[in-house]
């Protein structure tokens, strides 16, 4: 069989400023650019002239409009008139080089640059396609993600939707081998070619915090930045649900936040911590990998370690969080079986243990957790992690109707009856009495129901993100917060009247 290779490249982007081709050819190690009506433009890169398909074949209104950012009045003049210049050119603040200006052999207006020496550069095009320019830009832009990788046009993630960013042209592998050099160390950059694999953060001051995730690709290298706000989230900025804060205030236990990739599982911790850290005095230890909020001890006395900065290994690190005399233990992710018996063992011993997982649903986080032993071995360990066991809460982010997204939570309390059913496996009983509990317990679909009975959501997007969409839409068309299957369809559960 023969495999067809079905072009995704982006379509031609034509420069809006000459300073544009100007910086793209210097990234790319150019020592001359050449530019002619009807085609794309040409670098000269190690004596080869390499056309830059990317770029927009060049018009005449945009050949006119280059010449006239470049030359002065004068020379301007000149050119119009003799319809061919050869002289110096500098662009103030920006740039020196060699102008010639002139008809081809076919009469077709054509312009070349040469002996291009960048010049104090103004701060806007100095960041422009550095990694620090980007972020200034994403944080403009509202988004929450910045994707990079060679050969592909830079994009952002706003609102949970992938946008190109056409202006700053593909990623050559002389700019990402320039943007790792800007965000990593020399040993972070040693760790990377080696590992191929990389995690860190980056920490702009006034501006963002941002988690950095490098790998390699077919393609060449790739480098995901998430972008975090410097200023730690509230429980109430966020919408959250007030028993968060009494689940916070626990003495001892375990509390999960599950839920996919981007679903804000960090941000609600980060918020669940916030409150302890200005009403409590407690002592805090978080490890994360990497760090992503960074808490300012206040009524607590915090603690934050990242894995490969301050520790090597996750376990480790919460072996010794133990021997701290910590109140709560906050773990980035419950990802292999040795941190799962720790965890479990100091929420059994009189801490407060915070962690996530990657799953859908609450009662599926019980599943994970004993996947991580033998089949021999998980009933004991379904006795342990019950009995340790706080709540779980599973979270999904849903686009509102005003744009921005808001956090919809799954809630389950590990009451006696939940307990109790968790013991013998009874799934569909611990939704039920998620749906009929009182006690601050509710379901996904409930909080879907309530964000778009607020006019906070629309119905499609609520039912998008709903693990049982014919139950919501049940809920939407009678006006009610149980499903179909909780038999509880008397008056006092209905919100309003039906139509």
């Amino acid at each position: 069989m023969t495999a067809i290779q079905v072009s995704t490249d982006p379509a031609p982007q034509a420069a809006t400023s000459i300073r544009m081709l100007i910086q793209d050819a210097y990234n790319q190690g150019a020592t001359a650019l050449y530019m002619q009506i009807g085609r794309s433009p040409f670098f000269r890169v190690h004596g080869k002239l390499i056309p830059q398909d990317h770029l927009s074949i060049l018009t005449p209104d945009r050949f006119s409009h280059y010449v006239q950012e470049i030359l002065t009045p004068s020379q301007l003049k000149h050119y119009l008139e003799a319809q061919k210049l050869d002289t110096n050119v500098q662009i103030q603040g920006f740039m020196q080089g060699r102008i010639n200006c002139g008809p081809t052999t076919q009469g077709v207006q054509a312009m070349s640059l040469s002996s291009i020496v960048l010049d104090q550069p103004s701060n806007e095009i100095e960041r422009q396609g550095t990694i620090r320019g980007m972020v200034e830009d994403a944080c403009k832009k509202g988004a929450s993600d910045i994707h990079l990788q060679v050969g592909e046009l830079p994009r952002y993630r706003i609102q949970g939707h992938i946008r190109l960013q056409e202006n700053y042209g593909i990623v050559t592998p002389r700019q990402f081998q320039e943007f790792l050099e800007e965000v990593l160390s020399p040993e972070q950059q040693d760790n990377f070619r080696l590992r191929q694999e990389l995690d860190t953060a980056v920490f702009y001051k006034g501006l963002v915090r941002c988690r950095v995730n490098c790998a390699q690709s077919i393609m060449g290298g790739v480098m995901v930045l998430r972008l975090i706000s410097l200023e730690v989230p509230t429980v109430d900025r966020m919408g959250l649900p007030d028993v968060l804060r009494g689940l916070a205030e626990a003495r001892q236990g375990l509390i999960l936040v599950t839920g996919p990739v981007n679903s804000g599982k960090s941000t609600t911790l980060a918020a669940m911590l916030r409150h302890v850290n200005d009403t409590l005095p407690r002592k805090i230890v978080t490890i994360e990998d990497p760090i992503e909020y960074v808490h300012t001890s206040n009524q607590c006395l915090i603690t934050q370690r990242e894995v490969g900065l301050h520790t090597q290994e996750f376990k480790e690190a919460l072996r010794a969080a133990l021997r701290q005399d910590p109140d709560i233990i906050l773990i980035g992710e419950m990802r292999d079986r040795e941190t799962v018996d720790t965890a479990i063992r100091a929420a059994l011993t009189g801490h407060l243990v915070l962690g996530t997982l990657h799953t859908k649903g609450t009662v599926n986080a019980l599943k994970r957790l004993l996947n991580f032993y033998t089949p021999d071995e998980q009933d004991v360990v379904r006795l342990q992690v019950v009995e340790a066991m706080q709540a779980v809460i599973g979270q999904a982010l849903v686009p509102t109707v005003r744009g921005g997204r808001t956090a919809a939570l799954e809630i389950m309390l590990n009451t006696d009856t939940i307990r109790d059913y968790l013991q013998k496996g009874c799934i569909d009983e611990i939704y039920q009495l998620m749906e009929e509990g009182n006690d601050g317990s509710q379901t996904l679909n409930q909080a879907l129901f309530d964000l778009y009975e607020a006019g906070v959501v629309a119905q499609n997007e609520a039912i998008s993100v709903s693990l049982n969409p014919e139950d919501l839409s049940y809920m939407i068309k009678n006006y009610t917060r149980r499903s179909s299957r909780s038999g509880l369809m008397t008056t006092e559960y209905f919100n309003k009247p039906a139509t």
